[in-house]
């Protein structure tokens, strides 16, 4: 996601990128993308000011953790960035995720590193498929979104054993 600071024009330009996660630095095996990643910036430019907005789209493959079913999910990733040059030796450590720094003499900057954090911040911790999904028979395994088991779900409240325990020894 290579953007070259010349080619940047008084007023809006826009980009638009298709990639893949490599691409965008993203390396976890665990997520699979089912298509490339497709991002949209727009950049704003008035004198020496420059920001940027935009969003990634992107399908993922995950498996919901009720059913461990797999199941595909559309997601969007929308963030803004603001550049500035010559960063001051005083603000080391104090970092600000939408401010990036520019070097003095950069005329490119590659946006991949910071569009990932934005598409991972997007990524379901526990997916799950649908809603009403019913899971899995905590005894037997049986998906229950599928079939229904015969298995008995007694469910009872530990803390009434002792009264229970009472009762049955009079």
């Amino acid at each position: 996601m290579l953007v070259d600071l010349q080619e940047i024009g008084e007023g809006t330009t826009e980009y638009e990128w298709k990639e893949a996660p490599e691409d965008l630095y993203i390396q976890d095996e665990d997520l699979q993308f089912a298509e490339p990643i497709h991002t949209r910036i727009t950049f704003f430019k008035l004198g020496e000011s420059l920001s940027a907005s935009g969003s990634s789209s992107f399908r993922l493959t995950l498996s919901c953790v009720r059913c461990l079913e797999p199941f595909a999910l559309d997601l969007v990733a929308e963030f803004s960035f603001l550049f500035q040059r010559g960063r001051p030796q005083t603000l080391e450590g104090d970092e600000d995720e939408s401010l990036i720094w520019l070097d003095k003499e950069g005329q490119k900057i590659d946006l991949g590193k910071e569009v990932k954090d934005y598409i991972l911040l997007e990524v379901p911790s526990d997916p799950i498929c649908q809603q009403s999904c019913a899971g899995l028979c905590p005894a037997c395994g049986e998906n229950l979104n599928v079939t229904t088991c015969s298995c008995t779900h007694e469910t009872t409240d530990p803390r009434w054993e002792a009264l229970r325990a009472l009762k049955e020894n009079q």
